[in-house]
């Protein structure tokens, strides 16, 4: 088979092992968390921009309201990467096939199938991307892509702030790039970029800039731990493919004058990928860098270690890479093969089993008071909608759906010590029954489920 043959049968492997994970496996918190966001969109939340609620009602509008509902856009947005990784590679080197395989190859891809504002970032930032490489071949007209899609960008993540400072450092290092300045392709990007925007931007503005005192929070260096730094290339290492870094990084150790690595298109995408590389290189010199937070930088990554890595790399990076996601697919989807009660996959899932059990005691029950938002948002995805789930506290948090009447009777659902948080709310809680989460016939948790009222 051709590179370009197992490069197409590669993208199709693993967009048919993402649909069924899709399907098969059930909302993590944050899914349902977001899942809850888009009954009620608005052009902001207190955690995100609101491009992961819009991507979700759309996507349930379409495919229904079910685990694949939720993710079936998400989904889809996934796989367009390595399609338009391949264009670009061919627009800046005539290679398609590589760039693409090598994306295919990350672990990391294993999470685009799921709900999470990543999705929708990384397909954004890419397509920005290829709008620069576009301007870069000639194409003036493109600015307008650039500017729509790091706006589209910054309404699902604020990493994209990484990105437009990318654009604007390739302005300077590319060579023939730099007369963009003179013209007014930037700027319209720019101004179509902020125009994108401004929803998110005026929501800020008339609720404190929430969003933003809280994804701020991160800045703060409040100690020096450089192990966290360790922690991240280690973690990146893995996540991009052990093949493909390793070959990678080798290559270049013992020929750091590849011509490759100081060509105008390597300048271009190194340019896109620095600012974001730097911040996280400097939080994890104080804090843990979440090894999701660079998925945007993949596809440009892909570009560069597809010009330095051996000519039989990339097939067997994809080939690797494809293996990792399939097994762990098969591992949370089905459970196999079973790691026992350490398994960290066990944090997804019996969430339905539990809803059930909770709401099949809440005939009368006007309310169900959850502990935690993981909570609250899973029992309210899995539960049938009545009587409604809320928080037992951190109010901002719902700003964007009405208020829940907590006069009458109801449950709460939370460990046993709930009981004391209850009573300072003001409310009297009698214990009704013990509830398990069970994943795989394991047992994880335990819950108190109480009559609760004024």
């Amino acid at each position: 088979m051709s590179r370009t043959g197992w490069a197409v049968a590669a993208a199709v492997a693993l967009a048919l092992a993402q649909a069924f994970a899709a399907s098969r496996i059930e909302l993590s918190f944050d899914e349902a968390y977001y899942a809850l966001w888009a009954r009620w969109p608005q052009a902001g939340y207190f955690d995100h921009p609101p491009m992961v609620a819009w991507t979700i009602a759309a996507s349930q509008a379409l495919f229904g309201r079910s685990e694949f509902g939720v993710r079936a856009l998400f989904w889809l947005e996934g796989a367009a990467l390595a399609p338009m990784v391949a264009w670009i590679g061919w627009r800046l080197y005539g290679e398609a096939a590589a760039p693409a395989l090598i994306l295919l190859g990350a672990p990391l891809l294993a999470g685009a199938a799921l709900a999470t504002p990543d999705a929708p970032l990384t397909f954004f930032w890419t397509l920005a991307l290829l709008g620069l490489v576009e301007v870069w071949r000639g194409n003036g007209r493109a600015w307008g892509l650039v500017g729509l899609a790091l706006g589209a960008a910054g309404l699902a993540k604020m990493t994209a702030g990484f990105l437009a400072l990318g654009v604007a450092l390739a302005l300077v290092v590319t060579p023939s790039l730099r007369r963009q300045w003179l013209k007014a392709g930037p700027w319209i990007a720019a101004a179509l970029a902020l125009a994108v925007l401004s929803p998110f931007l005026l929501w800020n503005f008339a609720h404190d800039f929430a969003t933003f005192h809280k994804q701020g929070g991160r800045l703060a260096a409040l100690r020096f731990a450089p192990r966290y730094l360790a922690e991240f290339l280690g973690a990146q290492f893995a996540l991009f493919n052990p093949l493909s870094a390793g070959a990678a990084l080798w290559r270049l150790a013992r020929k750091p004058a590849f011509p490759a690595t100081g060509s105008e298109p390597a300048r271009l995408l190194l340019a896109t990928v620095a600012p974001a590389l730097t911040y996280f290189a400097l939080h994890a010199l104080h804090d843990r860098v979440q090894g999701n937070w660079p998925a945007p930088l993949y596809p440009a990554l892909a570009l560069l270690a597809a010009r330095v890595v051996p000519r039989w790399l990339p097939g067997a990076a994809a080939a690797l890479g494809l293996a990792v996601v399939a097994a762990a697919y098969l591992h949370l989807a089905l459970g196999w093969p079973p790691l026992g009660p350490a398994d960290p996959a066990l944090r997804i899932g019996g969430w339905r089993d539990l809803a059930g059990q909770v709401f099949a005691r809440a005939r009368d029950a006007r309310y169900v008071l959850a502990d935690g938002y993981a909570a609250t948002s899973l029992l309210s995805f899995y539960g049938p909608g009545s009587p409604p789930v809320a928080e037992l506290g951190e109010p901002e948090r719902w700003t964007f759906r009405p208020a829940v009447d907590l006069g009458g009777a109801g449950l709460a659902f939370g460990r046993p010590d709930m009981a004391e948080a209850l009573a300072r709310a003001g409310l009297r809680a009698t214990p009704l029954a013990t509830l398990r989460r069970r994943v795989g016939g394991v047992e994880l948790e335990t819950y108190t489920l109480f009559a609760v009222g004024p």
